[in-house]
């Protein structure tokens, strides 16, 4: 009896270290498992997650290290008393704050332009610079100033023209046109303007605009008159005659001309006076021009002399 229970008994212990020594194998694989670092079946779970995150969380879960995919994807497994990861959920990691998504901000800072401050518009621009281009042709109101230097006869700038039919507009006299020849030249005509028909012999065959200065009036004086095949037809200046076609004008006075194909017309302060086309001058179109500004007569100009001409 006592055989048979020591028997008994020691079959009953080799079974408990049977069972005691497999309760050590299972949890010492368990532990390995645990420990062991991502398998195939670990790498799927990642790229499962990844997958199904959102585009912004895909991208930063590709740039995170072995070791934190390990924490963050897959199902969440740790020893025992290790504490949980409270930024992992289901596999997922956390979503990143939104200021971190937020685009940076520009360096050049931006100005507001201000509330009255209105671009030019084409058509300002035009208005501009056509009052530029009048204002270059006439910086006077009285027009385009002539000058004709000591000691020449031309006058500066040349008021030339071709196919001319017409030449109108006004003319001002100022104290520097005056001027004292002393003697008797002082009478001669000057050419103000006009028209001629053989252009390169302005004497040949034109009709004019004269002036000259009267010492005695301290006035200038207008009047019409003609080149007809190289002789001149003077005005008539006699002032008790019935046709007398000499005009006086003060300085800085205005006064208008016009020379067209029927004669020459002047006028000032109430008084116009006309001249025809004489007998022998036939207007020529294909070889009119205007003429310009001369001084004489015979004799050059003694000192500098400017006036002022508008054409209409």
């Amino acid at each position: 009896m006592a055989t048979t229970t020591a028997a008994s008994v020691g079959r009953i212990g080799g079974l408990a270290v049977a069972l005691g020594i497999g309760a050590a194998v299972a949890t010492g694989l368990a532990a390995s498992a645990w420990a062991a670092p991502d398998g195939p079946a670990d790498d799927r779970s990642a790229r499962a997650a990844t997958s199904t995150a959102a585009p912004g969380q895909a991208r930063t879960a590709a740039v995170r290290p072995a070791a934190t995919r390990a924490v963050s994807a897959g199902p969440t497994r740790r020893p025992a008393g290790q504490t949980p990861n409270p930024a992992a959920t289901n596999g997922a990691s956390a979503p990143r704050p939104a200021a971190a998504l937020a685009p940076r901000a520009s360096a050049v800072p931006v100005v507001a332009a201000p509330a009255d401050a209105v671009a030019p518009t084409p058509a300002r621009a035009t208005v501009a610079q056509r009052s530029a281009r009048q204002l270059s042709l006439w910086p006077d109101s009285r027009g385009r100033l002539i000058t004709i230097y000591k000691r020449t006869h031309f006058a500066i700038p040349n008021n030339f023209g071709f196919f001319v039919q017409k030449v109108t507009g006004t003319g001002t006299f100022t104290t520097n046109s005056a001027y004292d020849l002393g003697d008797e030249d002082q009478y001669d005509w000057n050419k103000f303007t006009g028209i001629a028909f053989t252009p390169l012999e302005p004497d040949r065959d034109s009709v004019m605009v004269g002036w000259r200065y009267n010492l005695n009036t301290q006035k200038f004086e207008i009047a019409p008159f003609y080149n007809v095949d190289n002789k001149r037809i003077l005005p008539n200046e006699n002032p008790n005659s019935p046709g007398y076609e000499v005009i006086s004008v003060p300085v800085d006075e205005p006064f208008n001309f016009l020379v067209d194909y029927t004669g020459v017309t002047l006028s000032y302060g109430g008084r116009t006076v006309f001249k025809p086309f004489p007998e022998g001058l036939t207007p020529n179109v294909w070889t009119a021009a205007r003429v310009s500004g001369w001084f004489g007569g015979n004799e050059v100009a003694p000192r500098t002399i400017s006036y002022f001409i508008r054409f209409a």
